[in-house]
Protein backbone atom coordinates (compact mmCIF):
# COMPACT_ATOMS: atom_id res chain seq x y z
CA UNK A 1 0.00 0.00 0.00
CA UNK A 2 1.27 3.34 -1.01
CA UNK A 3 0.87 4.86 2.24
CA UNK A 4 2.73 2.00 4.01
CA UNK A 5 5.40 2.95 1.55
CA UNK A 6 5.68 6.88 2.32
CA UNK A 7 5.46 5.78 6.14
CA UNK A 8 8.72 3.61 5.35
CA UNK A 9 10.62 5.99 3.57
CA UNK A 10 10.68 8.52 6.43
CA UNK A 11 11.47 4.94 8.73
CA UNK A 12 14.41 4.13 6.63
CA UNK A 13 15.51 7.69 6.75
CA UNK A 14 15.65 7.88 9.88
CA UNK A 15 17.62 4.01 10.30
CA UNK A 16 15.69 2.60 12.64
CA UNK A 17 15.85 4.92 15.32
CA UNK A 18 14.78 2.11 18.01
CA UNK A 19 17.40 0.03 18.07
CA UNK A 20 19.77 2.96 19.22
CA UNK A 21 19.93 4.53 22.30
CA UNK A 22 20.00 8.42 22.80
CA UNK A 23 22.92 10.13 23.92
CA UNK A 24 22.96 12.46 27.11
CA UNK A 25 23.00 15.94 26.79
CA UNK A 26 25.59 18.73 27.40
CA UNK A 27 24.74 22.42 27.67
CA UNK A 28 26.67 25.62 25.99
CA UNK A 29 27.08 29.12 26.42
CA UNK A 30 27.64 32.43 24.85
CA UNK A 31 26.64 30.76 21.25
CA UNK A 32 25.01 33.30 18.89
CA UNK A 33 21.69 32.25 18.06
CA UNK A 34 21.71 33.50 14.88
CA UNK A 35 25.23 34.37 12.71
CA UNK A 36 26.03 35.30 8.71
CA UNK A 37 27.69 32.78 6.38
CA UNK A 38 29.21 32.98 2.54
CA UNK A 39 25.72 31.83 2.17
CA UNK A 40 24.14 34.48 4.23
CA UNK A 41 22.49 34.76 7.02
CA UNK A 42 21.81 31.44 9.50
CA UNK A 43 20.21 30.57 12.66
CA UNK A 44 21.03 28.21 15.39
CA UNK A 45 19.89 24.51 15.85
CA UNK A 46 20.50 23.45 19.49
CA UNK A 47 18.47 22.00 22.56
CA UNK A 48 19.45 19.89 25.92
CA UNK A 49 18.36 16.89 24.10
CA UNK A 50 21.89 16.49 22.05
CA UNK A 51 25.53 16.75 22.71
CA UNK A 52 25.89 18.88 19.65
CA UNK A 53 24.65 22.25 17.48
CA UNK A 54 24.89 23.79 13.82
CA UNK A 55 23.26 26.86 12.04
CA UNK A 56 21.11 26.19 9.21
CA UNK A 57 19.91 28.86 6.18
CA UNK A 58 17.27 31.44 8.33
CA UNK A 59 14.85 30.71 5.05
CA UNK A 60 14.75 27.35 6.90
CA UNK A 61 11.42 26.64 9.33
CA UNK A 62 12.50 24.75 12.87
CA UNK A 63 10.00 21.89 12.46
CA UNK A 64 11.43 19.85 15.28
CA UNK A 65 13.75 20.46 17.89
CA UNK A 66 14.47 17.57 20.24
CA UNK A 67 16.43 14.62 20.24
CA UNK A 68 15.68 14.74 16.48
CA UNK A 69 16.50 18.16 14.86
CA UNK A 70 14.66 19.16 11.79
CA UNK A 71 14.00 22.04 9.44
CA UNK A 72 12.59 22.93 6.17
CA UNK A 73 12.02 24.91 3.89
CA UNK A 74 8.82 25.91 2.76
CA UNK A 75 8.66 24.98 -0.74
CA UNK A 76 6.44 22.14 -1.21
CA UNK A 77 5.29 20.07 -3.39
CA UNK A 78 2.01 17.57 -3.28
CA UNK A 79 2.55 13.98 -4.63
CA UNK A 80 -0.56 12.24 -5.41
CA UNK A 81 -1.01 8.75 -4.72
CA UNK A 82 -2.38 6.35 -8.21
CA UNK A 83 -5.85 5.07 -7.33
CA UNK A 84 -5.78 2.62 -9.81
CA UNK A 85 -3.08 0.13 -7.53
CA UNK A 86 -5.29 -2.30 -5.02
CA UNK A 87 -6.03 -0.49 -1.69
CA UNK A 88 -4.99 3.35 -2.47
CA UNK A 89 -6.87 5.81 -1.76
CA UNK A 90 -7.57 8.55 -4.75
CA UNK A 91 -7.95 11.12 -2.17
CA UNK A 92 -4.92 10.64 -0.30
CA UNK A 93 -1.74 13.28 -0.89
CA UNK A 94 1.42 14.16 0.64
CA UNK A 95 3.11 17.63 0.64
CA UNK A 96 6.73 17.20 0.35
CA UNK A 97 8.95 19.71 1.82
CA UNK A 98 13.53 20.04 1.18
CA UNK A 99 14.46 19.45 4.73
CA UNK A 100 17.23 18.53 6.84
CA UNK A 101 17.21 16.10 10.19
CA UNK A 102 20.27 15.44 12.60
CA UNK A 103 20.65 12.94 15.17
CA UNK A 104 22.37 11.13 17.01
CA UNK A 105 22.44 7.44 18.26
CA UNK A 106 25.23 5.14 20.14
CA UNK A 107 26.17 2.55 18.58
CA UNK A 108 25.86 -1.33 19.59
CA UNK A 109 28.20 -3.02 21.30
CA UNK A 110 30.61 -4.51 19.30
CA UNK A 111 29.05 -3.39 15.87
CA UNK A 112 30.05 -1.07 13.32
CA UNK A 113 33.45 0.05 13.65
CA UNK A 114 34.06 1.97 10.70
CA UNK A 115 31.45 4.78 8.65
CA UNK A 116 31.76 2.64 5.42
CA UNK A 117 30.85 -0.79 7.86
CA UNK A 118 28.08 1.16 9.24
CA UNK A 119 26.14 2.28 5.94
CA UNK A 120 26.94 -0.98 3.91
CA UNK A 121 25.81 -3.38 7.17
CA UNK A 122 22.84 -1.42 8.15
CA UNK A 123 22.12 1.84 6.20
CA UNK A 124 21.84 0.63 3.08
CA UNK A 125 19.86 -2.80 3.72
CA UNK A 126 17.07 -0.45 5.28
CA UNK A 127 16.33 0.66 2.22
CA UNK A 128 16.75 -2.11 -0.21
CA UNK A 129 14.57 -3.73 1.84
CA UNK A 130 11.86 -1.23 0.76
CA UNK A 131 12.85 0.10 -2.43
CA UNK A 132 13.79 -1.84 -5.54
CA UNK A 133 14.91 1.43 -7.53
CA UNK A 134 17.60 2.86 -4.72
CA UNK A 135 20.47 4.25 -6.93
CA UNK A 136 23.71 5.27 -5.06
CA UNK A 137 26.21 8.07 -6.42
CA UNK A 138 29.59 7.62 -4.96
CA UNK A 139 30.67 8.43 -1.99
CA UNK A 140 32.86 11.61 -0.66
CA UNK A 141 35.18 12.48 2.13
CA UNK A 142 34.94 15.11 4.18
CA UNK A 143 35.49 15.88 7.90
CA UNK A 144 33.28 17.47 10.54
CA UNK A 145 34.10 19.25 13.61
CA UNK A 146 37.79 17.69 13.40
CA UNK A 147 36.30 14.05 13.03
CA UNK A 148 36.48 11.75 9.38
CA UNK A 149 32.96 11.60 7.80
CA UNK A 150 31.28 10.50 4.44
CA UNK A 151 28.68 11.80 2.03
CA UNK A 152 26.51 9.21 0.68
CA UNK A 153 23.85 10.40 -1.68
CA UNK A 154 20.77 8.36 -3.21
CA UNK A 155 17.93 8.52 -5.18
CA UNK A 156 14.52 6.40 -4.88
CA UNK A 157 11.03 6.46 -6.04
CA UNK A 158 7.85 7.34 -4.21
CA UNK A 159 4.75 6.54 -5.93
CA UNK A 160 6.24 8.04 -9.22
CA UNK A 161 7.87 11.36 -7.49
CA UNK A 162 11.72 10.83 -7.49
CA UNK A 163 13.50 11.54 -4.42
CA UNK A 164 17.51 12.52 -3.83
CA UNK A 165 18.94 12.56 -0.47
CA UNK A 166 22.07 13.07 1.11
CA UNK A 167 23.52 11.86 4.61
CA UNK A 168 26.96 12.78 6.08
CA UNK A 169 27.58 9.76 8.75
CA UNK A 170 30.51 10.33 11.10
CA UNK A 171 31.48 8.81 14.96
CA UNK A 172 32.25 10.27 17.90
CA UNK A 173 32.19 8.49 20.95
CA UNK A 174 30.90 5.40 20.13
CA UNK A 175 27.78 7.25 18.68
CA UNK A 176 26.94 7.92 14.92
CA UNK A 177 26.14 11.07 13.69
CA UNK A 178 23.91 11.94 10.84
CA UNK A 179 22.88 15.07 8.90
CA UNK A 180 20.17 13.69 6.35
CA UNK A 181 19.25 16.10 3.53
CA UNK A 182 15.72 14.94 1.89
CA UNK A 183 14.59 16.91 -1.55
CA UNK A 184 12.63 16.05 -4.70
CA UNK A 185 15.46 15.40 -7.83
CA UNK A 186 14.20 18.42 -9.33
CA UNK A 187 14.62 20.55 -5.79
CA UNK A 188 17.37 19.11 -4.52
CA UNK A 189 20.24 21.25 -6.47
CA UNK A 190 18.08 24.69 -4.97
CA UNK A 191 18.20 23.77 -1.33
CA UNK A 192 21.28 21.77 -1.03
CA UNK A 193 23.60 24.42 0.20
CA UNK A 194 21.62 23.90 4.16
CA UNK A 195 23.95 20.49 4.05
CA UNK A 196 27.18 22.29 3.81
CA UNK A 197 26.21 24.72 6.22
CA UNK A 198 25.17 22.05 8.87
CA UNK A 199 28.26 20.42 8.15
CA UNK A 200 30.56 23.40 7.96
CA UNK A 201 28.61 24.59 11.17
CA UNK A 202 28.36 21.38 13.34
CA UNK A 203 30.06 21.23 16.86
CA UNK A 204 29.98 18.96 19.45
CA UNK A 205 29.41 20.23 22.65
CA UNK A 206 32.58 20.22 25.27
Amino acid sequence: MKKTKIFALFMAIAFCAPLFSSCQNKTIKNIPTETVFDDGPAMLAENDAVDFYFYYPENFVMHRNDAMITVYINDSEIVPFDASEPGSDENFKIETKPNLSATVFTLPEGKYSTIDGYWNEFGVPSFETVFADLETEPDETLTVDGVDAKKYTYTLSVSGMRYKISQIVFFNKRRVYTLTYTATENRYQTYANVLGIAADTFKFKQ
